[in-house]
């Protein structure tokens, strides 16, 4: 088992995160409930296939998931894929890629803070979308500056919630459903089309729906507050990569399914359309 040593560093961080804490963060990172809110735009470019675009862009994460796994155990450092090139490639690669990954973790919340106030637009239209933008950017901010401990903590509250609400979505879709609603129960069409079916179709769509994976990789910069030895960063990253993308598959399929035969007045409300056709206002 390599040590911080190894690589001519000192223990300097405090190890109080679990492996279930840093899964926890990886899937908070990524959003259970993440395509809530691009669900419009990946329907309209899936041909209704919206499970499927987040089937094809969770096997090419996947493959992601692999190496940050493999370059976590080789490398258990905090650096993570500035760590990972400098040391396997080349001090310049790192350079770069620090930089490249430091603009990836400014850009990532960006989006989901810009999902979310699209999002709450149509909701509370006289709130303007630049005041959900910075209460959300000062609550991160106070959260993290409390430190790693209560931020984990944060993390737990917020995933809790998260789940809640994907859950009720999940009951009440599934009785609306089977009650007569959209398909009228789950039908394998959102999954394959054949008569709407094109690999561009899918392929663009997923371009999409992938978006809604970034940030399981943050896990990786975790490495050095981590007590759960040098397996629990790759154990994280995988785990919190497959139960993300089965809880996306599993809603956007429900989703997909009531939405037959529906007119969205605007993409971005899509889902919520879909709720309410579901449970009512």
């Amino acid at each position: 088992m390599s040590t911080l040593e190894d690589f001519g560093y000192k223990e300097q961080l405090s190890r109080a995160l679990t492996t279930r804490d840093l899964v926890v963060y990886g899937m908070i990172f990524m959003v259970p409930i993440a395509p809530f809110s691009p669900f419009g735009f990946v329907w309209h470019d899936a041909k209704g296939m919206v499970p499927l675009a987040y089937l094809i862009g969770l096997i090419g994460m996947f493959f992601t998931a692999m190496s940050y796994a493999e370059m976590s155990r080789a490398f258990p450092l905090a650096g993570s894929v500035y760590t990972y090139a400098q040391r396997g490639l080349h001090e310049l690669a790192g350079f770069f890629s620090g930089w490249l990954i430091l603009l990836d973790y400014i850009l990532v919340p960006a989006l989901l803070y810009l999902f979310s106030a699209v999002a709450l637009r149509p909701l509370f239209p006289s709130v303007p979308e630049w005041m959900w933008i910075a209460a959300f950017i000062g609550f991160n901010a106070g959260v993290n500056l409390l430190g790693v401990q209560f931020t984990a903590r944060v993390n737990r509250y917020m995933l809790a919630m998260e789940i809640a609400v994907l859950a009720v979505f999940i009951v009440i879709g599934l009785r609306a459903l089977y009650a007569g609603a959209g398909a009228g129960g789950l039908t394998f069409k959102p999954i394959y089309n054949p008569a709407v079916f094109s690999l561009s179709t899918v392929v663009g769509a997923t371009s999409v729906a992938v978006l809604s994976f970034l940030g399981f990789d943050g896990i990786s910069t975790l490495a050095e507050e981590s007590n759960g030895g040098e397996s629990s960063v790759a154990r994280a990253v995988l785990s919190s990569l497959a139960l993300v993308g089965a809880l996306f598959m599993l809603q956007t399929w429900i989703a997909a399914d009531l939405a037959q035969d529906m007119q969205f007045s605007s993409p971005e409300t899509a889902f919520f359309e879909i709720a309410e056709r579901a449970g009512g206002a």
